[in-house]
């Protein structure tokens, strides 16, 4: 009945004495209640035995609480447990908020069904994996750029403009090394600071940044940066699109600063789309 997960005998058996308490009943009251003997009962609230599920399906219709609860808490202390005994302390010290957000989809999602639900009316396990996934591809990205931020500042001679460019260019590197190779995790500091070293040192140091422009979006990237290609991309759009092409030899350059102002979008997009994306964007 149970995945990965399993209930703590001695938590459920707090749980279901807390009910008893609550509801001012003796052992002998509370076992005749469910049709149970005094020291079956003592058994179960004092953790040597796990309730059975016929048992807390009876105590969740007199008192209100769900089955799950017994066995496992609250939905989101159940996916905080879940999500720990995969490894993820890390992540989640930093980011409490994730068992909530996974809890809310779980319960208000517009595609809910009951394939989500386990024999207790909580997550499957797949269901919190699923969940989890670009929850945490997002918190990673952004945990190794921020690492990469303190890495530029303080062991490089970057300049402070560059800064931002450089920490999204080596982000999206070392994510593209982890979806490859699943070597780190959150929490893996000093991986993933030999990572961002070694994709500057091999890639970045003393080079003119750039961006890959295999897509469009790094090519608009690296495009954008630089007055003159501007200038050619938008004369070649102004050709393509009306027959007349663009200079600034004669004014013109507010128009070059309005698309450049394109350039800090894009620049988000390159940091958060995965090859996935790209995928689905420009081949599929």
């Amino acid at each position: 009945m149970f995945g990965l997960l399993k209930p703590d005998k001695e938590k459920v058996g707090a749980r279901l004495k807390l009910v008893k308490d609550e509801l001012n009943l003796s052992f002998t009251e509370f076992g005749h209640r469910l049709g149970l003997k005094k020291p079956t009962i003592s058994s179960y609230v004092q953790g040597y035995t796990l309730v059975p599920l016929d048992v807390l399906e009876k105590v969740s219709k007199f008192c209100g609480k769900p089955v799950g609860w017994f066995y496992f808490g609250e939905i989101e202390e159940y996916i905080f447990d879940y999500l720990t005994l995969e490894g993820q302390q890390a992540l989640l010290a930093d980011h409490p908020e994730v068992t909530n957000e996974i809890k809310h989809i779980f319960l208000t999602d517009e595609y809910k069904n009951i394939g989500w639900e386990n024999e207790v009316g909580y997550p499957v396990e797949e269901f919190i994996d699923d969940c989890f996934a670009e929850i945490h591809h997002k918190l990673l990205r952004e945990h190794i750029q921020e690492l990469a931020v303190k890495f530029l500042k303080e062991e490089t001679s970057v300049k402070e403009e560059k800064v931002e460019d450089a920490s999204i260019f080596l982000s999206s590197e070392v994510m593209g090394y982890y979806d490859a190779t699943r070597d780190f995790d959150y929490g893996d500091t000093e991986k993933i600071i030999s990572s961002i070293k070694n994709y500057y040192e091999g890639v970045l140091k003393d080079k003119e940044l750039s961006f890959d422009d295999g897509f469009l979006v790094g090519k608009l990237i690296n495009v954008l940066a630089d007055d003159l290609e501007t200038m050619k991309l938008i004369s070649s759009l102004s050709k393509e699109l009306t027959g007349h092409p663009f200079s600034t030899q004669f004014g013109g350059g507010e128009l070059v600063k309005a698309f450049q102002t394109l350039r800090p979008e894009l620049l988000k997009v390159y940091a958060e789309a995965t090859s996935d994306d790209y995928y689905d964007w420009f081949e599929k």
